[in-house]
């Protein structure tokens, strides 16, 4: 558990001790920021300086209360967490992007329209999860990249985790039946 205040310059965990204050406790759960004190406040100046922004482009004045832009933060960092990569392997600053952002894009749809998060099919740099490595044999042989998420419903149900409708049942079954399962 992570406590932000004061300007983000200060993320404590539970074990460090808190000043009194009489200010609301803020607690956000933060698998992002990792190692000591001083490593997190590093880690948050490298995003801010990244982005050209102040903390108060994701946090109200208390950090209480994520602005909207703090929202699309919040999952952006868990991306990266089940990615096992930091902001600037998709980010070169606010406004512009690495050759990442197309695929990124597509896959920020897919959750959506999947009803997933990167972590149903990620789990770290290079590595997938069991129903990942399912996902990528259908991206691969559907021409996902180019194609895009829509063509994944004629086999899956909307917002069903990649349930299969009938026509994906019987893919699933035709493919069983050519390898002799």
């Amino acid at each position: 558990m992570v406590t932000f205040f004061s300007f983000c310059k200060h993320a404590l965990t539970e074990t460090e001790k808190k000043p009194e204050s009489h200010q609301p406790a803020v607690t956000y759960s933060n698998p992002y920021f990792k190692g000591t004190r001083e490593d997190r406040i590093a880690q948050v100046e490298k995003i801010t300086k990244l982005f050209g922004v102040e903390c108060s482009y994701c946090h109200n004045e208390d950090l209480t209360v994520f602005t909207e832009e703090g929202e699309v933060s919040k999952k952006m960092m868990a991306a990266s967490v089940a990615l096992g990569v930091d902001c600037d392997y998709c980010h070169v600053d606010g406004k512009h992007y690495t050759e990442k952002e197309n695929q990124a894009k597509k896959m920020f749809e897919l959750c959506e329209t999947m009803a997933t998060g990167c972590d149903f099919c990620h789990a770290g740099k290079d590595q997938l999860t069991p129903k990942g490595a399912q996902a990528k044999t259908a991206f691969v042989t559907r021409d996902w990249v180019t194609k895009g998420t829509k063509q994944c419903l004629e086999c899956h149900i909307e917002k069903k985790q990649f349930a299969l409708n009938f026509y994906g049942w019987q893919v699933l079954n035709a493919m069983k039946g050519l390898k002799g399962m």
